[in-house]
């Protein structure tokens, strides 16, 4: 009889590393762990074991490797009553610490993320608020998000006094960075918006964790319209820096990049005879001058806006088929440009971006008080323009998925939603917010605080994120446009799982610890202590930690009177019964050839021996 207990943690990246390296390089393995002779023999001279060589190292680099390789034991909670369209949407919103959410998303999304977006904190002093503890991460997540420490200390920005101010930041970056380069697709591509303070540190890591060679591009974007008025400065600041890299810059450039604004690969789906071709909105940015007039779609939907060139221009471009309407005809129209004109009109991007064409934070702040009702909700929010000239720039297709982990105001998942109204099949969104809480005694706080208790929400940033992205697919404004769009809302919490609850005592020895442990293992076997966990709790844990995705299928049925979940992503299945004792004629039902191969998931306690041997004769058995 053979049956496994169910995946308690999250994807182990080191046994993963491992096992990708054994497949690579068999012959450097001897007795399950690496032979560093054989591995330098198979290497040769690409190994440098010079003592004086370049590298970037600081204090914690070591710790915020070891971070990298912990599995998390944490799980991630569906909240369908904050959500909108949960069972329809496949946008995610997760509320929760980002480095435990990208250890849970490892197996499900790995190399499945088209284009990554990050507005970090710029680390100016007040503005950091990570504080990792790799040794009892999630208990520290829940500590820090109620802002006090195990003894109810109030827990402190990075001020610019502590000995590690950049050591610190880079020990936060570090670990999230190098989980968010296995999520990306091999053309993917990540952003990253940075100040003054850790842009040349940021540039440095980056090269180590992305490759020098995958660098694309350092933008500098002007973020305010006004010229600033700082006597401590003899420069004014007024840009705020991206910094672009590929994931592998030869596989980006084979799906084919194009001018920003330019989206879609270039290809021929009408058989036009003039050939492959990709498109440009005709609708102007934010402050372009453009042509005002009114266009009609084929499906008689009308657009009342400016527009990037005359009426007349217009109508001789949809009389030479260089016009086409996204979304079955009825989307906004856009412009038609021929793989054979990209020399002429879809060259690469600019690295200096304006206000004018990108937008500024004042844009950013003017449409938050148009979702909203109140200003300065958000301290320096981004410009919906720039994140959406952002994710054009990385050639994003139908169906792909960006992934912002610092969701702050909640720009990219707008931004997202935007971009996908003009589509036959939308791109959809992953946005990771820490719940931080707002201070009503900090006046860059104070505003997003009253909003949040004037419509009866917690006071956090993640709050105003959600708040805002329910708002956008409403209708905001004098003129609300509401889409038919939606997203799912799950919050980190500790493990539905006892085994996973029990931390050990640093104050003791080894074997005491383990003793406690094999005490606390044994009743942590009993199945009463789930009595008070929901069901869909317990059903997300193993989604999660099976590697299906948070969009998988989730249908209720019944086998012989008791209830049995089927959970389906793809072509991946598992099935899963919480009940206490599984009737016999459930297990006969799962001995048909018809399950055969096919996972199923139950209380250890549920099944007697002889049941467990019979199921285990046709179906891949897990227990709790």
């Amino acid at each position: 009889m053979s049956y496994k207990r169910v995946n308690l943690v999250s994807s182990d990246v080191s046994v993963e590393t491992l096992s990708a390296l054994r497949r690579i390089i068999p012959e450097a393995f001897g007795e399950n762990a690496i032979d560093w002779e054989k591995l330098r023999a198979v290497l040769g001279d690409t190994i440098d074991d010079r003592v004086e060589k370049f590298g970037f190292s600081w204090a914690g680099k070591g710790d915020a490797i070891k971070n990298v390789l912990l599995p998390s034991k944490a799980t991630l909670r569906p909240s369908k009553e904050e959500s909108v369209k949960f069972d329809e949407s496949e946008n995610l919103f997760i509320e929760g610490d980002n480095l435990e959410v990208l250890k849970l998303l490892q197996k499900a999304y790995f190399e499945k993320v088209k284009m990554i977006y990050i507005d970090p904190p710029y680390n100016t002093g007040g503005d950091f608020v990570y504080h990792d503890n790799f040794a009892s991460p999630v208990k520290n997540y829940l500590q820090q998000t109620g802002q006090t420490d195990a003894d109810g200390n109030r827990l402190q920005t990075n001020k610019e006094t502590n000995g590690r101010f950049h050591s610190d930041w880079l020990s936060m970056m570090y670990p999230r960075l190098k989980l968010a380069w296995n999520l990306l697709r091999d053309d993917g591509v990540i952003a990253i918006s940075i100040g003054d303070n850790e842009v040349h540190h940021l540039r440095v890591i980056m090269d180590e964790l992305f490759g020098e060679e995958n660098f694309e591009g350092h933008i500098h974007w002007r973020r305010r319209h006004n010229q600033p008025n700082d006597a401590t400065k003899m420069i004014g600041l007024v840009a705020e820096h991206i910094l672009v890299y590929a994931k592998n810059t030869v596989a980006l450039k084979i799906s084919g990049v194009g001018k920003v604004g330019l989206t879609g690969h270039f290809s021929n789906p009408d058989n036009d005879s003039r050939g492959d071709w990709a498109s440009k909105p005709w609708k102007v940015g934010s402050g372009q001058s453009g042509s005002r007039y009114t266009i009609t779609t084929p499906t008689g939907d009308v657009y009342d806006e400016e527009w990037m060139g005359e009426e007349n221009t217009f109508k001789s471009l949809v009389d030479d088929s260089r016009i086409i309407f996204p979304n079955k005809g009825k989307g906004s129209p856009r412009k038609k440009y021929f793989k054979s004109e990209r020399e002429e009109e879809g060259q690469s991007a600019t690295n200096w971006w304006n206000h004018e064409q990108f937008g500024s934070n004042q844009d950013g702040s003017n449409l938050l008080f148009k979702i909203f009702g109140v200003k300065d909700v958000f301290d320096n929010p981004k410009p919906n323009e720039l994140i959406e000239n952002l994710i054009s720039l990385s050639n994003i297709q139908d169906d792909d998925i960006v992934l912002d982990f610092f969701g702050g105001s909640g720009t990219t998942a707008h931004a997202v939603l935007n971009l996908s109204q003009d589509r036959e099949k939308k791109i959809n969104f992953i946005v990771v917010q820490l719940p931080e809480l707002l201070d009503e005694n900090n006046k860059e706080q104070v505003a997003g605080y009253n909003f949040c208790k004037s419509i009866g929400n917690p006071t956090t940033i993640a709050e105003i994120t959600k708040e805002r992205i329910r708002r956008v697919i409403a209708g905001y404004g004098d003129e609300p446009k509401p889409m038919n769009d939606g997203f799912k809302v799950f919050k980190l919490g500790e493990s539905n799982y006892p085994e996973n609850q029990f931390e050990f005592d640093p104050e003791k020895s080894e074997a005491e610890n383990m003793k406690a442990f094999g005490e606390y293992l044994a009743k942590a076997k009993q199945v009463s202590l789930f009595d008070e966990v929901n069901t869909l709790d317990v059903i997300y844990e193993n989604i999660v930690k099976e590697g299906f995705s948070l969009n998988a299928s989730v249908e209720k049925s019944s086998i012989a009177g008791n209830i049995v979940w089927k959970v389906s992503d793809g072509e991946k299945q598992f099935q899963i019964c919480l009940e206490k004792t599984i009737a016999n004629e459930v297990v006969r039902t799962l001995t048909d050839a018809d399950y055969k191969g096919k996972t199923f998931i139950c209380f250890d306690s549920a099944l007697d021996d002889t049941a467990k041997a019979n199921l285990c004769l046709n179906i891949d058995l897990k227990t709790i």
